[in-house]
């Protein structure tokens, strides 16, 4: 059976559409997800002054490949995300929280703003705050201390 020239067209889009999603791209919008870890890599990446460039070398994107995943254009493998959070100096869950989604991430980026994006210095703080708390009982009319304390 001979096939025509519209059925041999359908089959290349086929194929190309394949080979483009194997290939982690896409022609179409991009996943809404992609948008917004790519909105986040963005802002953590301006909030402290770096370039695209500067991430060439912390943490060996080029600034091709942080721009297409900044605009959510390319799929991030976990790898990336661990890359530029090694660049930007964060736990890899910063970059996946979305404060405007979860109310526990909201809390957690509040902490993050209030200690200058300083996570080792959040961990630290609440380290201290904690230890030896969480294996004591607390007596009548005790409450839990704040951050700011």
């Amino acid at each position: 059976m001979k096939r025509t020239s519209s059925e041999t067209q359908a089959q290349g889009s086929k194929t190309r559409a394949a080979t483009r999603e194997r290939a982690g791209t896409k022609s179409e919008l991009p996943e809404p997800y992609a948008g917004k870890l790519g909105a986040r890599m963005r802002d953590l990446r301006l909030e402290r002054g770096l370039s695209l460039a500067s991430l060439r070398e912390a943490g060996g994107l080029t600034p091709s490949q942080m721009s297409s995943a900044e605009r959510g254009r390319v799929r991030v493998t976990m790898g990336t995300v661990v890359a530029v959070a090694r660049a930007l100096d964060v736990p890899p869950f910063v970059l996946l929280a979305f404060p405007d989604e979860d109310p526990l991430s909201a809390v957690l980026e509040e902490i993050r703003q209030a200690y200058g994006g300083d996570m080792r210095r959040v961990s630290a703080v609440i380290e201290e705050r904690t230890s030896g708390q969480l294996g004591k009982k607390r007596g009548r009319g005790a409450t839990k201390r704040s951050l700011h304390e």
